[in-house]
This record gives C-alpha cells, sequence and structure tokens, in this order.
C-alpha cells in the first residue's frame, strides 16, 4: 500500500512539473504566476472554510458506574 502511494504521488508531482513547464511555454511566466496564486488562493480558502469533522467513537466500551444504594 505504501509502493502505491509514493508512486501515485511521484507521478502526480511529475505530471504537475510538466503542466507548469509546458503552461510557461505556451501562455508566459506571468499568467502562470496568476494562475497558481489564483489555485494557492482557492485551496486556502477551501481549507479554512472546511467544517471541522466529528470525533470518532471511542473503541473501549465504557464501563458504566454503580451507583450505591443509601439507606
Amino acid at each position: 500500500m505504501k509502493i502505491n502511494k509514493t508512486l501515485g504521488f511521484s507521478v502526480a508531482a511529475l505530471g504537475f512539473l510538466a503542466l507548469g513547464y509546458f503552461g510557461v511555454q505556451q501562455l508566459g511566466r506571468n499568467n502562470m504566476f496568476t494562475i497558481a496564486a489564483a489555485v494557492g488562493g482557492a485551496g486556502a480558502i477551501s481549507y479554512v472554510l472546511q467544517k471541522p469533522s466529528q470525533p470518532e467513537a471511542p473503541t473501549a466500551p465504557i464501563k458504566a458506574q454503580r451507583r450505591r444504594n443509601k439507606s
């Protein structure tokens, strides 16, 4: 499983580098900086606006406490 993740991340990184390289060739440096800033800003905004996830239920069972009878 770890090898598949590493391979996937490596392929994705190489793909993004190639996309950036050819994007600069076609669109120019300043346009690619603008696109990168827009994508980075959108990612930061989506990270901030995410709803917090609910905590998971505890895995160990909770022992019920016994009540003492006061007599």
